[in-house]
């Protein structure tokens, strides 16, 4: 896709791409790759031979402290959220086997890597619910469903519903074979 592309207008656009990411405070899902270090070894996966001959097995590891591609608060995030996958040099470590192929292990970290960002952004950003807040989540959950039905009144209605559904499908499929008698 970049290969007609000069080197100077990659590097432009990759320092742009940097520069905005740190400004933002939001991850726009752009991670660069060649600030990330991949490691490829041995798997201990599926592949018969091939395990013993291709280091298939991927890992990807960063510095998260120096991640610029990153906000600050979700670098912070990234630390303590992911604190047992990060080793004693502070870098981030990420690895798959889940498949044969060294590209699709290699897509498997990013798309980890990218999800577990996401995941942190989207609980940072989300409210903290307060006790009024339940009180009328609780309320409003069911209006027409009495809230002390006991356990043994619900598994009584269930079997009802199971039988009703029974009785419809056996009539139904006694009005299919009706049809093909005649």
């Amino acid at each position: 896709m970049h290969r007609n592309l000069p080197a100077f207008v990659l590097r432009a656009t990759r320092n742009i791409q940097t520069s905005t990411a740190s400004l933002s405070a939001s991850f726009n899902g752009v991670i660069p790759t060649e600030k990330i270090e991949k490691r490829y070894t041995l798997s201990s996966g599926p592949g018969g031979q091939n395990v013993q001959k291709n280091a298939t097995k991927v890992e990807i590891r960063f510095k998260v402290s120096d991640a610029d591609w990153l906000s600050e608060s979700l670098r912070e995030s990234l630390e303590t959220k992911l604190a047992h996958r990060i080793n004693t040099a502070g870098e981030l470590i990420i690895d798959s086997d889940r498949t044969r192929e060294r590209h699709l292990n290699v897509a498997d970290c990013f798309d980890k890597l990218r999800s577990a960002i996401y995941a942190i952004e989207a609980e940072q950003g989300k409210r903290q619910t307060s006790e009024e807040d339940e009180k009328i989540l609780r309320e409003n959950s069911c209006p027409n469903k009495p809230q002390n039905v006991s356990h043994i009144q619900r598994a009584a209605v269930a079997t009802q519903h199971r039988l009703q559904d029974k009785r419809r499908t056996s009539e139904k499929k006694a009005s299919r074979r009706a049809a093909v008698e005649l």
